[in-house]
């Protein structure tokens, strides 16, 4: 049968089981294609190398270290009692602002050597398994470097 007389249905069809792709997926990659199943074969074989290539687990990576943050607590703790929890990155943007304005860092150090003379505690506690957690990078050999290959004498 001749690619003219392919209904819709049959070229996403087509795409999905080759692909394994979601009709949706299937039907957005026909629409960048102008109905041309073969290019839409190729984009999409194309994507997926860079989804698996260096690129592709970097950002992979890149996403799942977002995740983990977005899942982190900064907790204030006296006595091993919570006091004050924030999400890390509301904390972050807090800390920047007040960093950002002169007298606000002042109070900010003020508070913070206070804090530490009265024994609190701040605490980061992540809502994820490290085991979730994969880093996109992994070294394959020791990074040990003797004092002649560093060029020290």
């Amino acid at each position: 049968m001749s690619e003219e007389m392919w209904t819709e249905l049959e070229k996403v069809d087509i795409l999905c089981d080759r692909l394994n792709l979601s009709y949706e997926e299937a039907r957005r990659a026909l629409l960048r294609s102008n109905g041309d199943v073969i290019q839409a074969l190729a984009d999409c074989e194309r994507e997926k190398a860079l989804e698996d290539g260096t690129v592709g687990k970097m950002w992979n990576g890149t996403k799942n270290r977002f995740n983990k943050l977005w899942q982190t607590q900064v907790k204030l703790k006296h006595n091993d009692r919570t006091v004050f929890s924030i999400s890390a990155p509301l904390g972050i943007a807090i800390g920047y602002m007040v960093w950002k304005r002169p007298t606000l860092r002042v109070l900010g150090l003020a508070g913070a050597a206070m804090a530490a003379v009265q024994n609190y505690e701040l605490e980061l506690e992540s809502m994820m398994d490290d085991n979730e957690f994969e880093p996109y990078y992994h070294a394959s050999y020791p990074m040990n470097f003797h004092e002649n290959e560093a060029g020290l004498q």
